[in-house]
């Protein structure tokens, strides 16, 4: 069931700042729960900095630096088309932000028309005609869903936001940002910035590597198979999520939407200058939406989930900039370790697992 599997999984990594799941070979380093109320603020252990955006891992596209992280790409995005906090979730003033990408919150503008004059479908949870699940909403997974199977090369930026839910139900939102290379079916790097810490995810075909650049530690473990693959060893052995892992499966496996109860097309809105379908899924303990690029490139643009298994439904969001790999983008799947310290990946304890969906 993909969708459980993507954004259980998926959501839980960066709400959670992706656990570290590294321990020297004599000494444990537990990742440090969320701070509690009143409490200070948590940071990487060895980590001077509190601004992420000082630490924050290079985009896969240009030559690395002497310190083994690439340089970020240039990205044109305004601010206007960055992704807001997960609703429900407020600013400092306690005005919850209002969406920039042409819309109203709900998809409309004052009149109760989209952008373009069109009315927009109301939001009932069904399809139009009745059913529960629209079969264009299938249809448009699909039809992504080759597409990205169809690509050499998937390269994006993402902004990502998540609740974080305190024992006390108080809600925290945490921001970040992910840097995605892939290159199927054995060549992956994802660098993850959040609020919180700076992780890197490489796979070149032999080896799978993880990188904690603020700590100087790094782990790695023979990994010859598909990247698909080892990412779901390193989940079910090691408790490591990678970031939109799921983008590999989506396409090339035959069950990837199996799972989805209802599905419905919500309006078409904007998302960095291109028109998006929104549609909106729900599966079992879980309610998810993604906004599709319109016209012969339907990449996702947008994804949205609830986790409605928690009573306090936290939410996750994350808006993909997609971009053109250049050639020397290839180097960037040998990591920079030299100058690192080598510890061991830690077994995941089975009681801390999540059930499998």
């Amino acid at each position: 069931m993909l969708a459980p599997h993507l954004f259980g999984y998926h959501t839980r990594a960066l709400l959670l700042a992706v656990s570290m799941a590294l321990v020297p070979a004599a000494i444990a380093q537990p990742t440090p729960p969320p701070p509690q109320p009143g409490s200070a603020p948590i940071q990487d252990p060895q980590d001077s900095s509190s601004d992420p955006q000082q630490n924050q891992p290079s985009a896969p596209t240009d030559n690395s630096t002497g310190q083994g992280q690439p340089p970020a790409p240039s990205d044109n995005a305004t601010e206007q088309d960055q992704p807001q906090p997960p609703s429900g979730s407020t600013s400092g003033q306690g005005q919850t932000p209002a969406p920039t990408d042409g819309t109203t919150g709900q998809g409309q503008n004052g009149q109760g028309q989209s952008e373009q004059g069109q009315n927009t479908q109301p939001l009932a949870g069904v399809a139009q005609n009745g059913e529960a699940i629209d079969p264009k909403a299938m249809e448009a997974l699909k039809a992504m869903g080759k597409y990205l199977a169809s690509m050499k090369t998937l390269m994006f930026n993402a902004r990502i936001f998540a609740d974080v839910v305190l024992e006390n139900e108080q809600k925290l939102l945490i921001g970040g940002k992910v840097k995605y290379l892939a290159m199927p079916p054995k060549k992956l790097r994802v660098d993850l910035t959040t609020d919180s810490i700076t992780r890197n995810f490489i796979h070149n075909g032999d080896k799978f590597t993880m990188i904690a650049p603020r700590n100087g530690y790094f782990a790695e473990m023979q990994a010859s198979q598909p990247t698909n693959q080892v990412l779901t060893k390193a989940a079910k052995d090691y408790g490591i999520e990678v970031p939109f892992a799921d983008l590999l499966e989506w396409g090339r496996k035959p069950d990837a939407w199996a799972g989805i109860k209802e599905g419905f097309l919500v309006n078409s809105p904007m998302i960095y200058g291109q028109r998006t379908k929104h549609w909106a899924f729900r599966s079992e303990n879980l309610d998810w939406e993604i906004w599709i690029q319109v016209g012969d490139k339907p990449l996702p643009l947008r994804i949205s989930t609830v986790n409605t298994r928690d009573p306090a439904k936290p939410r996750f969001i994350a808006t993909l900039k997609w971009m053109q790999a250049k050639p020397e983008a290839a180097k960037e799947f040998t990591p920079a370790i030299e100058k690192l310290k080598q510890i061991k990946f830690k077994k995941a304890e089975p009681n801390k697992q999540e059930a499998p969906q």
